[in-house]
């Protein structure tokens, strides 16, 4: 199970790689550095799944539409996608309840 982890960080990489070295002109200035950012925390060690989470949040957070991206963008957009929807069940929980105990300061201000 453990090179099956090793090989999709290898891939998602790669793919991180491709998208980035496309004209990203028409793109906000804000994802070209997320994608260089998520790379990086990649290559230090960060779970393929939290840079899944983080690159699906820069889609999110910069309203990017899939059609608009060059092809091997719209490849990382895939391969994230699926790998976000192709999660067991504890997995989706833990996601979950990590942002919702983020949330909760927001929503109800600081517990201390």
């Amino acid at each position: 199970m453990k090179e099956d982890a090793i090989l999709t960080n290898k891939s998602l990489f790669e793919l991180i790689d491709e998208a980035y070295q496309e004209d990203l002109s028409n793109q906000p200035k804000e994802y070209k550095k997320g994608l260089l950012e998520s790379a990086q925390e990649l290559k230090s060690g960060t779970s393929g799944l939290d840079v899944c989470l983080k690159i699906y949040q820069l889609y999110h957070d910069n309203f990017i539409v899939p059609m608009t991206l060059p092809k091997k963008n719209r490849v990382l957009y895939q391969f994230v996608k699926d790998k976000l929807n192709n999660l067991d069940q504890k997995t989706m929980r833990d996601v979950n309840l990590g942002y919702g105990l983020g949330a909760t300061h927001f929503t109800f201000g600081p517990l201390n």
